[in-house]
């Protein structure tokens, strides 16, 4: 009986490393997925909050470093943010040319967008 539970242990125990170290690395892609998807949802917020003042220079400011960091956001997620990528183009394009109204409109747009869109 001995001499089965020593082969046993043995493929157990090389096993053990290999198991944790495949849980650990998928463990590890997951967290800079749900930490992308987390921090577009709050930047998307603040958008949101942003544009329920009025859109004056200070404002478009923090908008147009808001539209660099929702960029940042969908490029951590991959290739499946491409349908909110031109919205959000739209968006720091009118951001650029200072103009509150294709502001709003634009941000609008994206986040309807991002509403219907699953990450």
């Amino acid at each position: 009986m001995k001499v089965y539970l020593v082969p046993v242990s043995l493929t157990v125990s090389m096993m053990s490393p290999a198991m944790l170290a495949t849980q650990h690395s998928t463990t590890q892609s997951l967290l800079p997925r749900q930490s992308a998807v987390l921090q577009l949802h709050d930047h998307s917020r603040t958008l949101e909050q942003l544009l329920q003042q009025p859109v004056d220079r200070q404002v478009l400011t923090q908008l147009e470093e808001l539209s660099y960091q929702l960029e940042g956001d969908l490029l951590a997620l991959g290739g499946a943010w491409v349908r909110v990528a031109e919205p959000l183009e739209s968006l720091h394009q009118a951001i650029e040319l200072g103009d509150p109204d294709a502001v709003q409109r634009h941000a609008r747009v994206y986040l309807e967008a991002l509403s219907g869109w699953r990450a």
